[in-house]
């Protein structure tokens, strides 16, 4: 169809044919601009039942944790118990219903539960033995990041659109993990099995993705790079 036989809604703007009779989205007679509209420019709500679920949800949750924060310092003068409630009401929030909200895709959320889940078992760690043994990052976050990996893969394989951004994430899980063993050295001058299989995994990812899929793979990482 060539430009000359489109032209702009007056009234929504939309590029239409001008050989419709009606804009297909507010109605408006696209030829003759003094004729009627057959029907109105739809209205969009300001508040919907899912904006209102979300806000009273909202309001409920900082509520409670105003509750206990308040009952917590009158009798104790100190926070003690409030935290972790407020940190079991925070992290849901953060992790599962503010990527819902945000209509995040698939990824993402997966991003943010998995974020999540080292986060709860970093937090269960410091608040049962305050990291005198580290089980949270030599054991509880490997196994979460071999879980992601596998998810990932799946994923990757699964969605042949949003396969570069998976390709993407395994990539970066590698890295992770290399980063983290750096990071087991400095700090506990020893690195256990869960980081090396970790590393090892995402080394293996990259370089069968860089074999099996090297132009778009290596394309994606140069664009993502600014190479």
């Amino acid at each position: 169809m060539d430009n000359s036989e489109k032209k702009n809604c007056r009234r929504c703007g939309v590029e239409v044919d001008t050989s419709l009779i009606n804009c297909p989205l507010c109605g408006a007679h696209v030829n003759d601009e003094t004729a009627p509209s057959d029907c109105a420019y739809p209205q969009i709500q300001d508040k919907s039942k899912k904006e209102s679920f979300w806000k009273w949800s909202v309001f409920i949750s900082l509520l409670a944790m105003g509750i206990c924060i308040v009952v917590d310092l009158a009798v104790n003068k100190t926070l003690s118990w409030a935290i972790h409630v407020m940190f079991g009401i925070a992290l849901p929030w953060l992790c599962v219903a503010r990527p819902l909200l945000l209509k995040h895709n698939v990824r993402k959320i997966l991003s943010w539960v998995f974020f999540g889940i080292i986060a709860l078992l970093f937090y269960l760690n410091g608040w049962i033995n305050v990291f005198k043994e580290p089980w949270a990052f030599w054991l509880g976050a490997p196994v979460t990041v071999l879980v992601w990996q596998t998810v990932l893969e799946i994923l990757c394989l699964a969605h042949k659109k949003c396969r570069a951004d998976y390709e993407m994430s395994l990539t970066k899980l590698a890295v992770l993990s290399l980063i983290c063993i750096g990071i087991s050295f400095a700090w506990l001058k020893t690195c256990t099995w869960g980081w090396y299989v970790c590393a090892g995994r995402g080394v293996i990812d990259v370089v069968a993705l860089a074999v099996f899929a090297n132009k778009s793979y290596l394309g994606e990482l140069k664009r993502r790079l600014h190479v």
